[in-house]
């Protein structure tokens, strides 16, 4: 898996001309604010503008085309991250706000286009609003280019979600772009999923997406990303778990595994295998007996036409379940084996995954009480991996709701500001003292002290279920007061 690239001077033609050409797009569209179509300004931009999509396309062997990708305050050209230097800022922040304002999530130049073309499509872009109850804007602009035979250019909407269990079909409209990305790349890992979970010999006959295109999207989410996804799905009831559980895993182990530093190819492989982990789990969703690591490989096999596993996963789905013990050996017919790594972070995370997912049949543990389950069990973990995974997550993990002591409800939103205070993390206020919902949630930092008495001005008091604390699963999912 190879990683995304930030653009530096010593980079490829290709990525700078894809800067320079982000640039000269800014330039056409900020013209379009400033004077009329008929000026002549717009043949010195239009101009510039097929001056460096043919450096770009001459530049590009494969001749893919263009694909711009606006994802919260980042910006990919063909899934390279573009990284502004100081004086480009600006620059950014336009084009991120335009597209922002038309709900277009990806921009693509497929082919050479000519300077009609060019003043034709973007000038009907800069016309493009959207507004609630009309028709979308994209569709609106493909419609266009259809009819007057603009055929180098597309646009393609945010995309439409189903997370949670959401009724089908709905935009998520409380989520940043950023978030929404994730939410895509989320859900269709979770349709997958439940694809061949449900038909283990016939998945191929599915028209879904590959896995390792899957898999490449999911590595363009930073840690953040991942986390704050999961906050958006910290209320865990599904009528079918198992696919759920699978992606919640997935995202949980991409991030610890960034944050432990580890190669990107190590990380993608044991995201997979978290992915993967439902196949060894029980009727009842419980860990796997190594005995039957047979039935496991079975799986396996009849699945391998569309999600094929390495042989460090096909291992590790069969040894996760044994109990780490006091040194990680087991036995096997007489010959001593090592639990290997993957295994001992795929029973950690699995498990805490297990214990904070509803379950008409067992106790269901908020996410701090999990963390401190898993740390009295004896035998089970290794507990050097349990206790960076504890100390990552953090005494109130993202996504748990607390009761603060002056009476706010709040869900925590992103670890705290100062590692060394870990019990007070950033918090996303969602109901007042009063009990009063908040129209948009706030950000507090409960490092914030009170100067003159010295102490903390806020603090939680404890962590709630989602009864408790009163508040519809769906304002989970709103952008707090200035993000």
């Amino acid at each position: 898996m190879e990683e995304s690239q930030d653009i530096k001077p010593d980079t490829s033609m290709k990525e700078i001309l894809a800067t320079a050409f982000l640039h000269s797009l800014f330039q056409f569209l900020r013209m379009t604010e400033l004077h009329k179509a008929d000026n002549k300004i717009f043949d010195d931009c239009t101009t510039n503008l097929l001056r460096t999509l043919q450096n770009f396309f001459a530049a590009d062997d494969s001749q893919e085309g263009i694909t711009l990708t606006f994802r919260g305050e980042h910006i990919f050209v063909n899934r390279t991250r573009l990284r502004p230097k100081p004086r480009q800022f600006y620059v950014y922040r336009f084009i991120l706000k335009f597209m922002r304002l038309r709900r277009i999530g990806t921009f693509v130049v497929k082919a050479q286009p000519t300077a009609e073309e060019v003043r034709l499509f973007l000038w009907h872009m800069a016309r493009a609003f959207y507004q609630e109850g009309e028709k979308h804007p994209v569709d609106v602009l493909n419609e266009q280019a259809s009819i007057q035979k603009v055929k180098s250019f597309e646009v393609h909407a945010l995309a439409k979600l189903n997370i949670g269990g959401a009724k089908s079909g709905q935009e998520e409209s409380g989520l940043d772009d950023v978030e929404v990305a994730a939410a895509f790349i989320y859900e269709e890992l979770r349709k997958f999923t439940e694809i061949c979970l449900d038909n283990l010999e016939n998945a191929a006959r599915f028209q879904s997406r590959k896995l390792s295109d899957l898999m490449t999207d999911l590595s363009i989410l930073s840690e953040e990303d991942l986390v704050q996804m999961l906050r958006l799905v910290s209320v865990k009831r599904y009528d079918r778990p198992f696919p759920y559980r699978a992606v919640n895993s997935c995202f949980l182990m991409s991030a610890w595994a960034y944050s432990l530093k580890l190669p990107r190819g190590v990380i993608m492989e044991l995201a997979q295998l978290a992915l993967l982990h439902p196949l060894s789990l029980d009727d009842e969703g419980l860990p796997p007996r190594f005995d039957q690591r047979l039935l496991v490989f079975e799986k396996l096999d009849r699945l391998k036409e569309v999600w094929p596993a390495t042989e460090l996963q096909s291992l590790a789905l069969a040894e996760w379940g044994i109990p780490f013990g006091n040194d990680g050996v087991y036995d096997v017919n007489g010959t001593k084996c090592y639990l290997h790594f993957f295994s001992r972070m795929l029973r950690i995370i699995a498990d805490f995954e297990m214990l904070t997912t509803y379950h008409s049949k067992r106790r269901v543990f908020l996410p701090d009480e999990a963390l401190t389950e898993m740390l009295s069990r004896k035998g089970i973990y290794d507990q050097t991996l349990l206790k960076l995974f504890v100390n990552w997550l953090g005494v109130y993990p993202v996504g748990t709701l607390v009761a603060l002591q002056t009476g706010e409800i709040a869900q925590v939103f992103a670890g705290a500001s100062d590692p060394t205070k870990f019990t007070r993390p950033l918090v996303m206020i969602l109901k007042d003292a009063k009990g009063k919902i908040l129209e948009r949630p706030e950000i507090y930092d409960l490092t914030e002290m009170n100067e003159k008495l010295g102490t903390y001005k806020k603090s939680i008091r404890r962590s709630l279920t989602i009864e408790e604390s009163g508040i519809p699963a769906d304002h989970f999912k709103m952008t707090p007061v200035g993000f």
